[in-house]
């Protein structure tokens, strides 16, 4: 039985391949099956060729084609096997399916599918709905993936054993998707979670995945018969069933309610506790906000579990029941306009909302006039407008109310309209304009804010459609909004046709509203433009004004403008430049100009349609300018103080150049034209252009020497320019100026201080010591000190003569180099082969020892040396020791004389004055009763004495009685800080006569105490200027003045010498401490009846 079947099977084997053999003798060709690979593997694709087929043809006219030109086939990765095969060598694969077809000639043989892929890719997003638990549906995206995948869904329950494989595995697309039903007993509404196990395979391998799906979180439930009852103006009650809520009883449910209208929108979530009875369930939903308004009622229903499944939304309309208007309409405070003899009041429509049911109007009434309360019926209105006869000396008050079929609201809207002040005009805004713009359909309002803007609160802008094109009347519905005081435009979006009003509004006032007037038709014609131009320096600023144009109508403005000559007829010169300026803008500056050149404009007004006439042409010439930098600033011919400069004038004058600011280490010096070598600082032709290149030179002076200066240089017109390129210069070595305070330290040591002005390096010091004899010098000598400034001087030789003398001299020495020297301080200079004829080894005891030779830097270089002038410091003459000594002894006798003289004078003086001192003054008793008067003669004295002070009777001889026989009593006088230390008092002072009248000879009217005192220590210092009046006691009993006595009295007060009675009698007293003023009253007196006085103690008077 085997070898039968063997026997059979080779026939069948032989069979096959003769038909095989048949088949290929009758085709052109084969190629390689269909080629499976990964993305980056390598394949290769072998195509033979049946001879037979193509006369004459081989494998080399084989090749390969593709239908994907990206992966058209190299022909560098072609292989030529035999006569017959060829092979294409695929390398690094990318994605692709492509077919490759082998062609000979134009002739095809036969195609290969090439598929480059990946192995399975992992699922994203297997999920699982379940439906109110009927059924359930899982799905999940297909990767993307070239080689073909199959995919095998299956779920294992509770019990492992159990399996259950998805036989309804339906592929749409990229979506694959298997559903689970009651009906087939693949769904098992009582299991909590299915495990799923999805396997992918394809021809490069497998790949399984596992999913675990929490049932109770992907049922969606489901209601039925959703209805709404018991309607009411603000609340209602939603009903609905739920055919399987046993199956979601254990973890009850949470409701959503979304309420939804135009103008209101609200979500709600209630959890369900006792809200059913069993299937049926109802929901009461309160505080609806709107009466008589239809609203869009939705409901979603899911189990309370954080990740459970809403359900569908399920949605009814329903209308709530009607009710009285609850709010009046809205105003403003300037809802009015104002014209001639009639006032139109405004507020913004009731929102439909708002309106709380049918047959809603507007109820208005005039309540007060100028604060009075009128009687007048109410109007009812259906818009939003009104209008009353209006006279501006009155004020007027109105209230809106909103009614209704239902009834009239509580409350109502106040405007006021106040009778109009004498300043209306200037609290108006003005200026008022519409702008339309097409592009974004878009209305901008602008005006200017009211020339008396006090008290000013806010603005109110206004809008509505217009009944007609060219009306300022509203239709019905109005528009408005509050905006700041600052603000000056407001821009609004509408499709449709608007016209737009601002009012202005105060603490105290609202002026109503103010419509824009322009309504101008597109067709109009523009307005030919007078614009006023002002030229700066680099720019011209034009300015324009359109006001008798409608800005709707205005697109932009163009400005033409190009650079001319000065003519009768100014034409372009050049390219004529043009600028487009936004229709917002009235004013525009063209920058980037020349400075000191004529410029020719002209400007107009364009449209959409059309442009407007050009204005006049303007002519006008830009300001000077700053000029460009000069130009190749260059030096020579530097010396120790000055420096010649060369420069060209700068590439841009930009003007007239005034003058050239020479900057150097921060100082300036300014060189105007006429100073300069070389042209003149502007050259111009016989038309005023400028030409040529000029070459300047100046030479800057008084310069330091030995100074390193950067120097620049600046060009000014009416402002300069940047500085040029700079140059660094040095001056040359200068003369120095002497040493500074050079003086001895010890007796032979000298030193100075450095030179005010170095010029140079100050290379050493000449110390110059010059002896001399008479007028002849006897030596000399230089002593050069190039370290330190000390000079340690030698000691003095023959200094016994007095003919013989010597003198110190210093100065400063610069020494300037080959490439240093400047050849104008010739008078100044000496070679360095020059020596002084003094200085030699003869004279080197005058030299310093610190003194040391100099030498050049090198023994071959050539120098010059500068020195400054000598300051001499010291000089001495010499004197013989003998000499000395008589005149010291000379001096000495004289200083002794002249102390013993003085002496002697001094003496004479003091016997002098002391005889003086013994002569004694008695006053006569006739004078007892004015001593011993009262207070008043006291007074009335004293007033006598300063009357005869001023009157200067001091030239008469009663008036010189008393200073006569006081005046020289001492040399010692109380000057007001100290007292005499001598026996008598004097009270004259020399330095301060004030106190004595304009006396022109105070020394002869010193008045002074004619008193005695034995005793200094009983008496107080008395101030300068202060006087001490005494009196002489006399009898107790005293003797009446005879008339004739009484005529002897002078009108000063003073008593003649024989007007006095002779047996007057006199008694001793004592005076007592001065006061505290400085004055000895009468009462301070002490009498010597009862005083115990020694005879050295006392004050006597004579008479």
């Amino acid at each position: 039985m085997s070898f039968r079947c063997l026997r059979l099977a080779v026939l069948y084997c032989i069979c096959t391949l003769c038909t095989i053999s048949n088949i290929f003798a009758q085709s052109p060709g084969e190629t390689s099956p269909r080629i499976i690979i990964e993305i980056g593997d390598n394949a290769n694709i072998t195509c033979r060729m049946n001879l037979k087929m193509f006369d004459g043809e081989n494998s080399s006219s084989l090749y390969f084609t593709s239908d994907e030109p990206k992966h058209e086939a190299a022909l560098t990765n072609i292989r030529i096997i035999n006569a017959t095969t060829i092979v294409y060598m695929l390398r690094n694969a990318s994605e692709q399916f492509t077919i490759y077809t082998c062609k000979s000639g134009q002739y095809a043989i036969s195609s290969t599918d090439v598929i480059v892929g990946t192995k399975p890719t992992e699922v994203k997003d297997f999920n699982c709905q379940a439906f109110d638990f009927t059924y359930m549906t899982c799905s999940f995206t297909i990767p993307q993936n070239m080689v073909p995948t199959t995919y095998n869904l299956k779920y294992i329950t509770q019990n492992a054993n159990y399996i259950l494989n998805c036989v309804k595995l339906v592929k749409e697309g990229d979506k694959a998707t298997c559903n689970f039903t009651l009906e087939d007993g693949s769904y098992k509404p009582n299991f909590e979670f299915y495990n799923f196990r999805l396997t992918s395979n394809n021809t490069l391998g497998a790949l399984t995945q596992n999913f675990t799906i929490n049932h109770k979180e992907i049922v969606k439930p489901a209601i039925s018969n959703f209805r709404i009852e018991d309607i009411s103006s603000n609340a209602c009650v939603l009903k609905w069933e739920m055919e399987r809520y046993s199956s979601y009883k254990l973890n009850r449910l949470q409701m959503e309610v979304h309420l939804q209208s135009p103008h209101y929108q609200s979500t709600r979530n209630f959890t369900c506790k006792k809200c059913n009875n069993r299937e049926m369930f109802d929901l009461s939903i309160d505080d609806l906000p709107y009466a008589y308004y239809e609203y869009n009622i939705s409901l979603r229903i899911k189990m309370r579990m954080p990740a459970a499944t809403w359900s569908d939304a399920y949605s009814i309309v329903f209308r709530t029941l009607p009710l009285a208007p609850e709010v009046p309409p809205q105003v403003d405070v300037s809802s009015f306009y104002l014209n001639a003899t009639h006032l139109r009041l405004f507020w913004y429509p009731t929102a439909e909302y708002h309106r709380n049911g049918t047959n809603f109007h507007y109820i208005v009434k005039l309540t007060q006039k100028d604060g009075v309360p009128v009687n007048q019926a109410a109007l009812h209105k259906a818009v939003p407008t009104v209008a009353f006869p209006w006279n501006s000396a009155h004020s007027y008050d109105f209230n809106i109310w909103s009614s209704n079929e239902m009834g009239v609201s509580l409350r109502s809207s106040r405007i006021y309209v106040p009778a109009l002040p004498k300043n209306y005009d200037e609290r108006t805004p003005f200026g008022i304009r519409n702008v339309y713009h097409s592009l974004d359909r878009t209305y901008t309002l602008l005006w200017n804010a009211p020339e008396d803007a006090e008290g000013l609160e806010s603005y109110t802008v206004f809008w509505c459609q217009p009944k007609s094109v060219a009306s300022n009347e509203c239709h019905n519905i109005i528009g408005f909004t509050q905006l700041d005081k600052k603000a000056l435009n407001f821009t609004i979006e509408h499709s449709e046709t608007l016209i737009l009003a601002v009012a202005a509004n105060y603490r105290d006032y609202y002026t109503g509203m103010h419509w824009a007037k322009c309504t101008a038709d597109v067709l109009n014609d523009l307005e030919k433009l007078e614009p006023e131009v002002e030229a700066n320096a680099y720019s011209i600023n034009v300015r324009w004004n359109s006001e008798h144009t409608c800005a709707s109508l205005i697109k932009g403005y163009t400005i033409n403008y190009c650079q001319t000559k000065p003519a009768k007829k100014p034409k372009c010169w050049g390219k004529s430049e043009r600028i487009n300026v936004d229709k917002r803008d009235n004013k525009y500056e063209i920058k980037n100009l020349k400075s000191n050149s004529t410029y020719q404009i002209e400007m107009y007004i364009y449209s959409d349609l059309k442009e407007g006439p050009k204005s006049n042409k303007r002519v006008i010439q830009t300001q000077e300018g700053a000029p460009t930098p000069p130009r190749n600033l260059n030096f020579e011919n530097i010396t120790s103080q000055s420096v010649a400069l060369s420069w060209q004038s700068p590439q841009e004058a930009n003007g007239k150049i005034r003058y050239y600011i020479v900057t150097y280490n921060r100082e300036n010096q300014t060189v105007h034209c006429k100073h300069l070598s070389g042209p003149y600082c502007f050259v111009a032709s016989r038309r005023g252009e400028r030409y040529g290149i000029e070459n300047l030179t100046y030479t800057l002076q008084n310069l330091s020497s030995f100074t390193n200066y950067t120097i620049c240089i600046k060009a000014f017109t009416v402002a300069e320019s940047l500085p040029s390129n700079c140059v660094v210069v040095k001056t040359h070595v200068g003369v120095p100026t002497s040493p500074i305070n050079p003086h001895f330290v010890e007796t032979n040591k000298i030193v100075w201080e450095e030179p005010e002005v170095p010029s140079g390096r100050v290379d050493y010091y000449e110390v110059i010591f010059e002896a001399k004899l008479g007028q002849v010098v006897q030596g000399r000598y230089i002593s050069r000190i190039n370290n330190g400034r000390l000079c340690t001087l030698p000691r003095r030789k023959n200094c016994d003569n007095e003919d013989y003398g010597y003198t110190i001299s210093i100065r400063s020495v610069n020494i300037a180099y080959a490439n240093e020297t400047d050849t104008k301080l010739a008078q100044h200079a000496k070679q360095y082969t020059e020596y002084d004829p003094y200085v030699s080894s003869d004279n080197y005891e005058l030299r310093c020892a610190q003194a040391a030779p100099i030498s050049p830097a090198t023994p071959s270089s050539k120098y010059i040396e500068y020195r400054s002038d000598a300051v001499r410091f010291y000089e001495n003459r010499c004197s013989p020791p003998a000499k000395a000594d008589s005149k010291l002894w000379i001096i000495i006798f004289c200083i002794i004389i002249g102390a013993s003289f003085i002496f002697m004078c001094g003496l004479l003086i003091y016997r002098r004055c002391h005889a003086m001192a013994a002569i004694s003054c008695k006053i006569p008793q006739t004078l007892e009763d004015m001593v011993n008067g009262s207070a008043d003669k006291l007074r009335e004295h004293e007033k006598f004495m300063s009357s005869s002070v001023k009157q200067n009777h001091y030239n008469s001889e009663n008036g010189s009685l008393l200073t006569t026989s006081i005046s020289n009593d001492s040399n010692y006088s109380y000057n007001g800080t100290r007292y005499s230390a001598t026996t008598k008092s004097s009270y004259c002072d020399s330095s301060n006569t004030s106190d004595y009248g304009n006396s022109h000879a105070t020394d002869d009217y010193c008045i002074q105490d004619p008193l005695t005192l034995s005793n200094t220590a009983l008496l107080t210092p008395v101030p300068e200027t202060g006087y001490m009046t005494m009196t002489t006691p006399i009898n107790p009993a005293p003797t009446q003045l005879k008339p004739a006595n009484v005529g002897s009295m002078l009108d000063n007060g003073y008593v003649l010498p024989n007007a006095l009675p002779t047996e007057a009698s006199e008694k001793p007293f004592m005076i007592a401490l001065a006061a505290g003023d400085g004055y000895v009253h009468p009462n301070n007196r002490q009498s010597f009846n009862n005083a115990n006085i020694s005879s050295a103690n006392y004050i006597t008077a004579m008479r």
